[in-house]
């Protein structure tokens, strides 16, 4: 088996020699990437199969490291948190027959593994690999997040949460190239702060960009919105937060309370509603949003919050999740043509894919959770 392996290695780096993109049609191009991303899939199929028994070894106390985790990042280039997911994944495959045989057969690419991995049981893994084959990434992290949830009491969430709390950080390192890094950890509550204020001033930051007539990335204007912030030049700005949560769980019960970051305990949602200020709070028996159809083309407060909160304020074309410049578009049926302004009728896009359907001919299809993008012929 590791001759095979070793022969593999050694085609790839003939290939990868002797490969000269530029003398490639276009149409080769997007064969030989079908392929390479396949043979990566069942190159993390086959780490993700053999990492728990490669950490039973002595080799990480040998090198050095302070444990498996550390180790296997290392070995893999990946971050602590990857490594931790993927032992976590390896260790329980024998569990998960159903996942174990997409793993098998190519069907999971490394971060859709160890993305489901953690969250997957014997009653949920098929839910979960549904999800995989028809979710972009954002939804499916976002599946596994409420499936993860809903196996914790309140008690449970709680102590979680107070454990992440304690667990929190922020480090920073200079790399080989002499860029300066950074990372962090801390609750969902206050990472779903973070993401809305950094959002918020990355729209101003691309105003006053698009102003000087320069055209960068909104993960550009995302980091220049984490340096004004964080280095006190950011604008005043509204950095709502958007907590969804049944009232049934208000009430003590069963149900969901999270934000667009993941989980909270139901003790913050009720302090985000008492003291009312850059909250937004979803409730799935108040406003019934499902029901909500309007008459013009202006798109209620209520209903427009809840489309993009479903959407996870992203882009939702395939490839996007862009969360920069976000407009709501009617994607069913146009409004132009009759089509309502309602819950079943919405989607977010960002400015540039809204102006790919309104200009362009694209077409977006499909359904929550599952979009499709259609191109014109």
């Amino acid at each position: 088996m590791l001759a095979t392996l070793q022969q593999v290695s050694r085609d790839l780096d003939e290939v990868l020699a002797a490969l000269d993109p530029s003398a490639l049609h276009p149409n080769d191009a997007v064969k030989l990437l079908n392929k390479a991303s396949a043979i990566e899939r069942r190159a993390g199929a086959i780490k993700a199969l053999v990492a728990d028994r490669a950490a039973s070894s002595s080799d990480w106390t040998r090198s050095g490291h302070r444990s498996p985790e550390e180790w296997l990042a290392a070995k893999t280039g990946t971050s602590y948190g990857q490594a931790k997911d993927l032992l976590e994944t390896s260790a329980r495959l024998d569990q998960l027959p159903e996942i174990d045989a997409a793993v098998r057969d190519g069907k999971l690419s490394a971060s859709q593994l160890t993305t489901i991995g953690p969250a997957a049981t014997p009653t949920n893994e098929t839910r979960l690999l549904k999800a995989a084959a028809e979710e972009a990434f954002g939804g499916l992290k976002r599946t596994c997040t409420r499936e993860k949830a809903a196996t914790r009491s309140a008690e449970d969430q709680a102590r979680r949460h107070e454990r992440i709390h304690r667990e929190r950080f922020h480090r920073s390192w200079t790399d080989a190239e002499g860029a300066y890094c950074y990372e962090g950890k801390t609750t969902t509550a206050i990472g779903a702060r973070i993401d809305a204020a950094i959002a918020a001033q990355a729209e101003l930051v691309f105003k006053a960009a698009y102003a000087e007539g320069r055209r960068e990335s909104s993960a550009a204007y995302r980091a220049d919105a984490f340096v004004n912030l964080i280095c006190g030049g950011g604008a005043s700005v509204d950095t709502s937060v958007v907590i969804r949560v049944d009232a049934t769980r208000l009430a003590g019960g069963d149900g969901t309370c999270e934000t667009s970051t993941g989980d909270v305990p139901v003790d913050e949602a009720i302090g985000a509603i008492l003291a009312g200020a850059f909250t937004k709070v979803v409730l799935s028996d108040g406003t019934d949003v499902t029901k909500v159809i309007h008459v013009g083309r202006r798109i209620p407060v209520e209903l427009k919050t809840a489309v993009t909160e479903r959407d996870n304020h992203r882009c939702v074309r395939p490839g996007c999740s862009s969360a920069h410049r976000l407009e709501v578009h009617h994607y069913k049926v146009d409004f132009a043509k009759g089509g309502a302004t309602a819950y079943s009728n919405l989607a977010t896009l960002c400015s540039f894919d809204h102006d790919l359907v309104t200009y362009g001919g694209h077409r977006l299809g499909g359904r929550p959770g599952a979009w499709e993008w259609i191109e014109p012929p």
